[in-house]
């Protein structure tokens, strides 16, 4: 407390002095001389030092040391009580000095000092400041290296090791502790030294500084027993500080001469296990085991030596004067525990067996070997033990053990023991009742079991063991008290169930009362639900019960049940669909439609396709092609393991035939016969898709390449023959294959039909018509039947006859309609579509195609037209049999050009061939016509219509002689040709002609030209046709101004059916691009165009050439480039056709500018020009210009086609020239035949600003040839 203040004002008085300042001094000089000369200096620091720390002792040092600063001990005492004190600030400012003295023994001290100043600066840091405390024990490490190159007392430098492994240096403190060691002489004195340093580490917490002060102990000490108790003390200190790795390390580092001491090996397995080192357990373990063995051995020579020659376990009783040979237990448990938790159970197992060898009866082991043989899959070892040890101790555990491998390991025999102890708790359980019946017999003997079970049943007869009992006598072979026993438990109804239901209608089944087993099902259908394997069982035993018993209703009831209930194997789909497909075949359709939905199994899907097929439900046959999957690795339903299957694509090929799409069945047929090429259904499959689809090229390729060997199967026959008369060779399918099988046919209705259809289409109609006439009386016997219906009765079941199917129906109305062809006929074919029809809008088509046939026979061709497009174009997506003769034949009924060409360009070879020939000619196509009917003749040698034809078409390609006369008025002058001509026809595709001739000139105005000179003419062509196009080569020689050879080669190829390509090439051409040139020129010509057909009746052309012109001299005149485009259109292609064209054209010249250069027999073209005239470039060629005009023209063909009627043809076409403006051309003619094989043709035309002259052309022509 601060001492209080007066407040008075009074001045405070002045002290008076006692004794003056210098007076005061030398009392206290005095008193400390006294203090002095009563305490000397040593005593005092002596006594300080010896005095306890405290403040007072402190402040003496320090009032000493300031008294005496240059006293080194004050110094070092002073800092170690500051150190003592907490003050480490003091310690180290009090220490410094000492520090810095040249006085060795001052210095040092001052280290240690300094030492134990760093070790309490590290003491008193948290543990939290990881990096200060770092830096400051590596400052301490620093000071400890520097500590120890001063000479220190002995417990000095035992501390100052101790501290370098607490400051884990442990390479510094191991070579202190051996320089301790050699600098002490007396090794028990060391060794005692070292203990009890080793002590002192250990009771400051130093276990690392102990156990190496123990390893020197050892290392000291010459008692191998001491030196053992250090090695272990050593090992133990680290174990106790929980340095189990360091301890490890230790010991294996210093174990030396210990590696064979059973105690230090045992620790040391122990240490490792402790540790986490399970191999180095395994390592001194093995060793230790290693020991024992031999042991053992040594054991065994003892007892040699007694004379024994073997070793009896340690259980067994022995003479008093022979060795026991004992396994150390304590070893063995502890190498098994090792092998264990080393995961190495093979090593525990020899472990154990060994220890059970040699101590049988120690059950402790048996456990352990029953145990580790378990987990080495040694089970029936586990199993052995397990049941020694239960038979001896009556151990829970162990008879647990034997159920639980003895069922695994077959051992019956151990099992019924251990069923029976556990049926002796339980008594009423029913599952080990269960086991030990079938424990029984699995060994061969179920008596013992039936006895035991009868026992059971005396006193209480449960269900459930009532049907064992049952069960069993039925496995024994023992079916009387198998049944006797069913009968005592289905006397109470309530136990009549579906399973045991099931079995005693087996066992009635097996004693061949099968009608009793059914009756039993009966009963139990009350109570058959469909949860379980054994309720599918009892429905599907009650099916095939039933079905065996023909009972089809109950059966298919059963079966329905299963299917139903979606429990249905795919067994019992068959069975369904077998019960169903007779009556009920769309219904067996729809459930192996299920079985394929269900179980993917193919012959499912192929059986509902063939039932539908059966019934032409392409509707239902679309719906399960469209559930297939098209990708590769498809899972279910796959698209591509059906198409390995040649059965599923013959159905497949048969749907898409009937839909439409011909091409993917043509692919389904051909991919089955790679399958199976020796399949007669799909032979005939294929052959009747190319029949139906009128494909004759393909079926004559077919035929040619197959034919040869199909014919060898009889069954192909029929199939064959249909396919020639598909290709109207009715007369080889007689030959080859009908007539020679009449015999065999007579009655077959149906096949006796085709034959006579055979007859008329061979032209034999007297024959069809006798064998039709025996037909029809055959099938009006038996409509009438054996009740002799009348002949009203008769006709109206013509038709709906029981039985009759729908071909033979069709048949039956083909048959009234050509042998009673009046209303009788009229009246079948009405009652045949109303029967026929499958739906509001179509037809079959075998029923289409007699309504059809019968409409031709009666000239209805607007009807039968109608009826096609009504049956077939308008339902084009279902239907695929599109009966093209049917088509052709209206077509030329009605003289329909247009639909004529466009059936011939889609079908050709497909249509029928007299039908081809006649449209073929129909549309002036008279090469293909005269083609057709050779090729049918060489086949029909006996056909008179095909000769017709062959014949009218021959004149097309026959040798003729001709000759033509004209006249040409050009205003200036004119011309009139007369030329004779001979035509060679080598073949139909090569020709030659030869032509001679004249053109007469007569100049009309000498002021344009004069004295124009005549040409004769000497020309040959040669003509070569090839199926890709047309090729020509042309030579002449004429005489004119000059005399010149022209030559030229023109070739055109038919690129595709529309689009064809046509080139030529020429030298000395004539020209006629201008007057001069026409009498006194020629020209060089390279030419290419292009003809583009988009459809039969329009068609585009596009040229290019390039011209020299040339006098006929040679003299060169210029070049010419010319381009034109025409596109026309035929309005119709019959008689009277009609053509629109429009047409434009450009041309460029390049004149010779200089005539000056041209040579004197050039320059002899003068003679024909007017007198006094010098001609200019534009003399010869014209100028620059282009053309254009519009086309409209008739029949134009036959002015050179022939035609055996007379037939007027003409065109008209208006111009425009860029340069003479507007002009026209008409043309008029008449052409016919005169004799028959001759054609005449007379022409008149008429043209303005045309391409040659700006004038007025007139030119009149009459043209005769004759064929021979």
């Amino acid at each position: 407390m601060l001492p209080r203040r007066s407040n008075s004002t009074a001045q405070p008085a002045e002290r008076p002095f006692l004794a003056p300042i210098w007076l005061i001094a030398l009392l206290a000089a005095i008193i400390g001389i006294v203090l002095f000369l009563i305490y000397p200096r040593q005593d005092l620091e002596r006594r300080i030092a010896s005095a306890p720390n405290s403040a007072i002792s402190t402040a003496y040092l320090d009032n000493l040391l300031r008294s005496d600063p240059d006293n080194p001990h004050l110094r070092l005492l002073l800092a170690r009580r500051q150190l003592q004190a907490g003050d480490t600030g003091k310690a180290r400012e009090t220490l410094q000095p000492a520090l810095d003295s040249n006085d060795t023994g001052l210095h040092r001290e001052a280290l240690w000092v300094l030492w134990e100043l760093s070790e309490i600066n590290l003491s008193r840091l948290p543990a939290k400041a990881g990096t200060q405390r770092q830096q400051l024990r590596d400052e301490l490490r620093r000071q400890l290296h520097v500590l120890v190159n001063e000479p220190w007392p002995t417990d000095r430098q035992m501390e100052l090791a101790s501290k370098a492994f607490q400051l884990e240096d442990r390479a510094l403190g191991a070579e202190l502790y051996q320089k301790l060691a050699k600098a002490i002489d007396d090794p028990t004195k060391a060794a005692a030294l070292f203990e009890q340093a080793a002590a002192e580490a250990l009771a400051s917490g130093d276990y690392r500084g102990c156990a190496e002060l123990f390893i020197l102990a050892r290392n000291k000490t010459p008692d191998a027993a001491k030196a053992r108790r250090h090695f272990h003390s050593a090992v133990k200190a680290l174990q106790s500080g929980n340095q189990m790795l360091a301890a490890l390390e230790l010991g294996e580092r210093e174990i030396g001469v210990l590696a064979d001491d059973p105690e230090t090996l045992f620790m040391m397995t122990n240490l490792a296990r402790a540790a986490g080192q399970p191999g180095m357990a395994e390592r001194y373990v093995r060793r230790l085991l290693q020991l024992s063995l031999n042991q053992q051995w040594q054991m065994l020579q003892i007892a040699r030596a007694w004379g024994e020659g073997s070793f009896r376990p340690v259980s067994q009783k022995n003479p008093a004067r022979e060795p026991g040979l004992a396994f150390d237990d304590k070893v063995y448990t502890l190498g098994y525990e090792v092998f264990l938790e080393n995961r190495k159970p093979e090593d525990a197992w020899q472990i154990a067996s060994a220890a059970v060898r040699q101590a049988p009866d120690n059950m402790a082991w048996r456990e352990r070997l029953a145990r580790v043989s378990e987990w080495t899959s040694r089970q029936q070892i586990a199993l052995a033990n397990w049941l020694k040890i239960a038979q001896a101790t009556q151990s829970d555990e162990a008879w647990q053990g034997v159920l639980r491998l003895a069922p695994g390991l077959f051992d019956d025999a151990a099992l019924i023991p251990a069923l029976r102890y556990q049926l002796v708790k339980h008594p009423n359980d029913l599952r080990l009742i269960r086991e030990l019946v079938a424990a029984y017999e699995r060994l061969g003997d179920p008596r013992p079991a039936i006895a035991y079970l009868e026992i059971q049943t005396r006193h209480q007869a449960r269900p459930e063991i009532l049907e064992l009992l049952a069960e069993l006598a039925e496995r024994a072979g023992q079916p009387e008290l198998a049944l006797a026993t069913w009968e005592r438990l289905f006397a109470n109804p309530a136990q009549v169930t579906a399973p045991r239901a099931l079995r005693v209608a087996v066992l009635y089944l097996q004693q061949g009362k099968g009608a009793a087993g059914l009756k039993w099902l009966e009963q139990a259908q009350a109570t058959a639900p469909l949860t379980s394997d054994s309720d599918i069982e009892y429905w599907r035993l009650t099916g095939q019960l039933a079905e065996t018993l023909q009972k089809d209703q109950q059966a298919i009831h059963a079966f329905r049940r299963l299917v139903d209930a979606d429990k249905a194997s795919s067994g019992d789909f068959d069975t369904l669909i077998r019960l169903l497909n007779d009556n009920h075949p769309l219904e067996a359709a729809r459930i192996a439609t299920q079985a394929w939905q269900r179980f993917d199994e193919a012959r499912h899907l192929i059986l509902a396709l063939t039932i539908y097929t059966g019934r032409n439900r392409w509707d239902e046959i679309g719906a399960l092609l469209r559930q297939l999957d098209p990708a590769a690795e498809a899972p279910r339903r796959s698209l591509r393991r059906l198409r390995a299957l040649p059965e599923f694509l013959r159905l497949a090929g048969i749907y898409q035939q009937n839909t439409g799409r011909l091409a993917a069945a043509r692919g389904s047929f051909e991919a089955g016969l790679r399958l199976a090429p020796d399949s007669a259904e799909m032979q005939q499959a294929l052959l009747w898709l190319l029949i139906d689809s009128n494909d004759a090229v393909a079926l004559r390729k077919l035929l040619a390449s197959h034919e040869r060997k199909w014919r060898q199967n009889p069954a192909l026959h029929d199939t064959l023959a249909s396919a020639y008369q598909a290709l109207s060779l009715p007369q080889v399918a007689l030959q080859r294959y009908l007539s020679a099988q009449v015999a065999t046919h007579q009655d077959d209705f149906l096949w006796l039909m085709n034959y006579a259809d055979a007859l008329d289409q061979n032209q034999q109609s007297d024959r069809a018509w006798r064998l039709r006439r025996h037909l029809l009386s055959q099938e009006w016997q038996i409509a009438r039947g054996k009740d002799h219906l009348s002949l009203a009765d008769a006709r109206r079941r013509w038709l709906t006859d029981e039985g009759l199917d729908q071909t033979r129906r069709i048949a039956r109305t083909r048959l009234l309609l050509t042998q009673r062809p009046g209303d009788t006929g009229l009246d079948a074919l009405r009652e045949m579509l109303r029967l026929d029809r499958q739906n509001a809008d179509s037809l079959s088509n075998a029923a289409a195609e007699t309504a059809i046939g019968w409409l031709q026979d009666n000239g209805e061709y607007t009807a039968e037209r109608g009826f096609l497009w009504h049956q077939y174009a308008k339902a084009r997506g279902s239907r695929a049999n599109r009966p093209l003769w049917a088509e052709i034949t209206v077509a030329l009924a009605e003289e329909d050009k247009s639909a004529t060409g466009q059936l011939l360009d889609t079908f050709d070879e497909r249509i029928p061939r007299y039908d081809r020939v006649n449209a073929a000619r129909a549309v002036d196509d008279l090469r293909l016509a005269q083609t057709a009917a050779f090729e049918a003749q060489s086949d029909q040698t006996d056909d008179d219509p095909t000769h017709l034809q062959l014949t009218e078409s021959l004149l097309a390609f026959s040798d003729h002689a001709g000759l033509a006369i004209g006249k040409r008025d050009f205003g200036s002058f004119n011309e009139t040709p007369i030329a004779t001509s001979y035509h060679v026809a080598v073949n139909p595709r090569l020709s030659l002609d030869f032509e001679w001739g004249r053109i007469q000139r007569q100049a009309l105005d000498d002021n344009v030209v004069r004295d124009v000179p005549n040409e004769d003419v000497l020309s040959s062509k040669l003509s070569w046709r090839h199926p890709d196009g047309e090729t020509l080569f042309l030579a002449e020689r004429r005489d004119s101004f000059a005399s010149y050879t022209p030559l030229q080669i023109e070739h055109e190829q038919r690129i595709d059916n529309r689009l064809s390509l046509h080139i030529g090439l020429g030298t000395q051409l004539p020209s006629q691009e201008s007057l001069p040139l026409r009498v006194a020129g020629m020209k060089d010509q390279a030419l290419i165009s292009l003809r583009y057909r988009p459809t039969r009746m329009d068609q585009i052309v596009v040229a290019h050439w390039r011209d020299k012109y040339q006098l006929q001299s040679g003299g060169n005149l210029g070049d010419g480039k010319h381009t034109s485009l025409s596109v026309a259109h035929t309005y119709r292609q019959e008689a009277r056709d009609l053509e629109f064209s429009a047409f434009w054209s450009d041309h460029k010249f390049k004149r010779k500018e200089d005539l000056d250069g041209l040579s004197q027999s050039d320059l002899e073209v003068s003679k024909f020009f007017p007198e006094n005239f010098v001609p200019g470039p534009d003399f010869f060629l014209p100028d620059n210009f282009s053309f254009t005009g519009l086309r409209i023209s008739s029949d134009v063909r036959y002015e050179q086609q022939y035609t055996r009627a007379t037939r007027p043809y003409g065109s008209l076409a208006r111009t425009w020239h860029s340069t003479l403006g507007p002009g026209y051309d008409i043309r008029l003619g008449i052409a016919g035949s005169l004799l028959g094989a001759d054609h005449l043709a007379l022409s008149w035309g008429i043209g303005k600003s045309g391409l040659q002259t700006g004038g007025l052309v007139r030119d009149l022509q009459l043209t005769y040839r004759i064929h021979y």
